[in-house]
């Protein structure tokens, strides 16, 4: 009896034991991935959406051979801005200085801002703040508006709204299908309705508009101009420049006409655009510009391990190219990431202002 004790007397602390062991490597696991989430969110709030960068970029025109300065034409891009104003002023005046701080001392052609200037009209005043804080250009400075310079949204509808727009289409769908294919689409409907969404421009409800007039003479006064569907001919011999700019209205709010914009520009001469929204690249008018300078994506804003882009906003732009450099046809087109934010929020998707220099 004595013996039969001993044996079994330890039994009872070494199977607690063993019982705790799996319940302390799980609550170690959440403490750790809840610091991980909380140390990703502290960077994606505080640190990347103030990190701005400055991309340098040469994209050469081939039929520009002398009609640019021997030296090339340099622009500095800004793109969505994105200010608010009000509580985010102590935020967006600390990204005034960064970009002062990058090109303080930049000699420079053209300044171009390729919209969403604001969020809300109380950002304007830091709008004009920005444009302060950048060496003047030597030729002068333009820009065309973004969806958000008219318009502001309620983003947090957008899925719902989209939901029901993908389950009408699917109904008028399912008129066409056979049983079988209807059963088979009604199994993956979640599943197509995520693909939908990543490959969708987000479906926000409008809330109320801002005072594009208001922003366009702001912009007029202190030396920016509006090239809303039409062109400027950039004509300064003695440096050797002969070139056309052109800029369309913003492709969702505005009224767009990339044809009216460059309806008088000879055939042949070299041409820049400037369009918020790079869905412009579908235009049957495009073959005609050599380099569309464009913004809106943000760059994805929010990159995610294996899905990418958290979301682009266009329809017509692959995913591969929502930020940087590619050629669509004949046409150069460069997206930047831009400066600002609709929600507060970026993860490897850097703001950036860019210096493009543009050689024959």
């Amino acid at each position: 009896m004595l013996r039969a004790q001993f044996v079994t007397a330890p039994a009872g602390p070494i199977s607690a034991r063993r019982q705790a062991t799996p319940l302390w490597w799980a609550g170690g696991a959440l403490l750790a991935g809840g610091a991980a989430a909380a140390a990703i969110l502290t960077y994606a709030f505080q640190v990347e959406p103030l990190d701005i960068r400055l991309e340098r970029l040469t994209v050469r025109l081939p039929g520009a051979a002398g009609r640019l300065p021997p030296a090339g034409l340099r622009i500095l891009q800004l793109s969505d801005s994105h200010f608010h104003g009000g509580k985010r002023t102590r935020r967006e005046q600390a990204k005034i200085a960064r970009v002062r701080a990058l090109t303080a001392g930049m000699e420079y052609d053209l300044l171009i801002h390729t919209g969403d200037f604001i969020h809300f009209d109380g950002g304007l005043e830091n709008v004009l703040d920005l444009l302060d804080a950048v060496p003047r250009p030597r030729l002068g400075a333009f820009g065309v508006f973004g969806n958000h310079d008219y318009t502001h949204y309620a983003m947090e509808e957008a899925l719902p709204r989209m939901w029901r727009t993908f389950c009408a289409q699917e109904r008028q769908y399912d008129q066409q299908r056979s049983w079988p294919v209807r059963l088979g689409a009604a199994a993956t409907r979640w599943l197509r309705y995520v693909h939908y969404v990543r490959n969708t421009p987000l479906d926000g409800r409008r809330t109320g508009s801002n005072d594009a007039g208001r922003l366009n003479q702001a912009l007029e006064q202190w030396g920016m101009t509006i090239l809303h569907n039409r062109a400027t001919h950039l004509y300064r011999p003695e440096i050797g420049l002969d070139l056309y700019l052109a800029g369309v209205d913003d492709v969702i709010e505005g009224r767009p006409r990339l044809g009216d914009s460059i309806r008088d520009i000879p055939a042949g001469a070299p041409l820049i655009l400037l369009s918020h929204n790079p869905d412009i690249i579908v235009s049957p008018q495009l073959p005609r510009v050599d380099l569309v300078l464009s913004g809106h994506t943000h760059g994805g804003q929010i990159k995610v391990p294996l899905w990418g882009p958290a979301h682009t906003q266009v329809e017509h732009v692959p995913r591969q190219h929502v930020s940087g450099f590619f050629q669509q046809g004949r046409t150069q087109v460069y997206i930047t990431r831009g400066l600002g934010e609709g929600i507060p929020l970026r993860f490897r998707a850097g703001p950036q202002i860019t210096l493009i220099e543009v050689v024959a």
